[in-house]
C-alpha cells in the first residue's frame, strides 16, 4: 500500500526531473550560436578587409563585443543566467575601457574575478536549494538523500541506500568524499546537485549507473571519469544519477 510519503517522494523526483530536462533542452537549444557567432563575425571582418571594404585593425577595440553577446545569449537561458551577467558586466567594463570611457588595466581589476566567482557560487547553490527544496526540512531522510556542505573542512559519507533519491553537495575551500557504490536509486533518474569552490568533491557510483554530468568549470574542472557496464539483469531499467553544478577554482569529479 502506497503511503502519502511514497507519493510524495514520487511526485518530487518527476518534478525535478521535468525540470532538468527542460534546462538540458535550453542548453543544447543554444550551445552552438555563441562559437558560430563568433567565427561568423570574425569571417566576415577578414572578408571584408581582403575585399579593401574595411580596415580589419579598427574593429579590434570592439572584441570586447563578443563577450556582451555571449552574456546576453547566456541570459535567455534560465539555468546560465548568472554566467551571462557576469559575461555581460565584464564585456562592457573592458568596452568602455577600449573607447578611452574607463581608464584601468587588467592587474587593478583582477580582484573582479574573486567576486565574480563568489556571485556565481551563492547564484549556483540557490538555484540548486530551489530544485530541490523538497529534500530539505521535514521531508528530508538522511538514509535516502544527500545534504553535505564542507566550509574550510572535509565530509566523507558512504550511503548504502537503496531508495537513493539525491540532493546536493557544497564545498567551500573544503572536501567530499562521498561513495554511492553499494547505494541504489529510488527511481530511474536521481538528481545530484554538487558545487565546488576553491575546493573538491569525489562522488563514487556504482558501474551499473549511468552517469549525466551536466556541470561547467570555471577555472576549474568538471570530470565523468565513471565506466557504464549496463544494469546486469536486461530485465532491469537503466538507472540514471544526473549530476549538475560548477566548479570554480576547484574540482567535481564523478568516478567508479
Amino acid at each position: 500500500m502506497e503511503t502519502g510519503g511514497d507519493k510524495y517522494g514520487r511526485d518530487l523526483g518527476e518534478q525535478i526531473r521535468s525540470r532538468v530536462r527542460d534546462r538540458m533542452t535550453n542548453r543544447d537549444r543554444y550551445s552552438g550560436l555563441i562559437p558560430g557567432a563568433v567565427i561568423l563575425a570574425i569571417g566576415a571582418i577578414f572578408l571584408l578587409n581582403n575585399l579593401g571594404y574595411v580596415k580589419a585593425a579598427r574593429f579590434w577595440q570592439f572584441w570586447p563585443l563578443f563577450l556582451i553577446l555571449a552574456g546576453l545569449v547566456k541570459l535567455s537561458v534560465p539555468s546560465r543566467r548568472a554566467w551571462g551577467a557576469i559575461l555581460l558586466v565584464f564585456g562592457i567594463l573592458l568596452q568602455l575601457n577600449q573607447l578611452g570611457y574607463a581608464h584601468f588595466s587588467l592587474g587593478e581589476m583582477w580582484p573582479l574575478v574573486l567576486i565574480a566567482a563568489g556571485a556565481f557560487a551563492m547564484w549556483s547553490a540557490l538555484q540548486a536549494r530551489k530544485i530541490t527544496e523538497g529534500f530539505n526540512g521535514n521531508n528530508a531522510d538522511p538514509r535516502t538523500t544527500l545534504n553535505e556542505s564542507a566550509i574550510f573542512g572535509g565530509v566523507q559519507k558512504r550511503l548504502n541506500a537503496k531508495e537513493f533519491r539525491g540532493g546536493q553537495l557544497q564545498s567551500l575551500f573544503g572536501g567530499i568524499e562521498i561513495d554511492l557504490r553499494d547505494a541504489d536509486l529510488a527511481e530511474t533518474e536521481a538528481v545530484l546537485y554538487a558545487n565546488a569552490i576553491f575546493g573538491g568533491i569525489e562522488i563514487r557510483v556504482p558501474e551499473t549507473w549511468y552517469v549525466a554530468a551536466r556541470g561547467q568549470g570555471i577555472f576549474g574542472g568538471y570530470t565523468d571519469s565513471t565506466r557504464y557496464t549496463g544494469p546486469g539483469d536486461p530485465d532491469k531499467p537503466k538507472k540514471t544519477l544526473i549530476v549538475m553544478g560548477t566548479a570554480i577554482f576547484g574540482g567535481v569529479e564523478i568516478r567508479n
